[in-house]
Formats: C-alpha cells, sequence, structure tokens
C-alpha cells in the first residue's frame, strides 16, 4: 500500500515538473507574415477592376493560415448607367472596399515551391459620389476562395501568383447588383515573413 502511494507521488511530482504552456511547448510552431498583392478581377459583367491589397496573416504548425484582409479598387471603373442612367455623360466612379478574414493549408511548406488554397469572408462595401444631392452606397457580403503558388526566395521573403473568384452576396447599388460586383481574378503578390 504504502509502495503504491508513493509511487503515485512520483508520477504526478515527474507530469507537472516537465509541463509547458501550450504555445511554448516544443511541438508548437508559430509564424507570421505580412502580404501586399495586386489584382485583376472581372467587374461590371465584361469590365475589369483593378484592386490593392494587404494582409496580415499567422501560420501554425507551418501550414495552417488565418490572415486579416483588406483590399480596395484602384482602378476608375465607370457606374453611371448603373445609378445614374441617363442623368449625366460625366463618369461616375465605383469605390469598392473589402475587409475580412481567410483561412487557408500549406501545402509543401518544406520545398521552394508551396501550393496554398484558402477561403476568405467579410465585410465588403460600394458607394459613388456624384455631388452633395446624388450620392449611394451597399454594403454586403463577399467570399473569396482562392488558390496561391508561392515561391520561397529566401526565409523571410515570398513571391507569387495565385487565382481567386469574388463572389459578392447582397448587393443593390442602383441595379448594380450582386453578380455585376463577383468573378474571376488574377494576383499577383509579395510576401514578408517566417513561415518555417
Amino acid at each position: 500500500m504504502l509502495g503504491a502511494c508513493s509511487l503515485s507521488a512520483q508520477v504526478i511530482t515527474e507530469d507537472t515538473s516537465k509541463a509547458e504552456p501550450f504555445l511554448k511547448a516544443k511541438k508548437f510552431h508559430s509564424g507570421a507574415y505580412l502580404a501586399a498583392e495586386g489584382n485583376i478581377s472581372q467587374l461590371l459583367v465584361n469590365k475589369v477592376g483593378f484592386h490593392l491589397g494587404f494582409s496580415l496573416n499567422w501560420v501554425v504548425q507551418h501550414r495552417f493560415v488565418v490572415g486579416a484582409k483588406y483590399h480596395t479598387m484602384s482602378s476608375q471603373n465607370d457606374i453611371q448607367r448603373y445609378v445614374e442612367p441617363g442623368m449625366s455623360s460625366t463618369p461616375i466612379p465605383l469605390i469598392h472596399h473589402f475587409a475580412g478574414l481567410g483561412f487557408g493549408y500549406i501545402f509543401f511548406h518544406d520545398k521552394t515551391f508551396s501550393l496554398q488554397p484558402e477561403i476568405s469572408g467579410g465585410w465588403a462595401m460600394a458607394r459613388y459620389a456624384v455631388d452633395t444631392a446624388h450620392r449611394g452606397r451597399s454594403d454586403f457580403g463577399m467570399i473569396i476562395p482562392a488558390v496561391y503558388g508561392t515561391y520561397h526566395a529566401s526565409p523571410y521573403f515570398h513571391v507569387g501568383i495565385g487565382l481567386r473568384y469574388n463572389a459578392a452576396i447582397g448587393c443593390h447599388l442602383g441595379t448594380l447588383k450582386s453578380k455585376d460586383m463577383s468573378g474571376m481574378g488574377g494576383i499577383i503578390f509579395i510576401r514578408v515573413g517566417k513561415f518555417n
């Protein structure tokens, strides 16, 4: 009986002395990178729009990626026929923003080239302004499935290309609808940070 008690006490002492917090465990790996991207996307039915985007990403166990993302339209896409048809011949540029979260998985993280499928979702906004009397805005959702191919030029610098689809949900701005804000897109990007 005494021997059993001693053994039990020894096991408890050994476990607690070697226990480490989860985030400091030897098998846990965490990294992060900052990304900047430019993309060209199908927009407004057979037209294209240019966007600039930024994201801050956390990489867990070399493979799982969680990112905070933002992109904004940098091209001057005229939506006059959607929001002020027949009122004026003056172009009305579309103003468009997106902010959300992305979740991805990195394949071949320990190779020179890696592949990363991802899905992002969040808030989007489309608006325009003609003058103080003519303004419009629509807030809506957007889901963006994407896949990235990354070349790891160095441990801290990475470049690549990608393909994505912008799926707008609930956009209503004049006659501008979700289908007008949805479409395929191509991406070129740089990433600075630590993957491995």
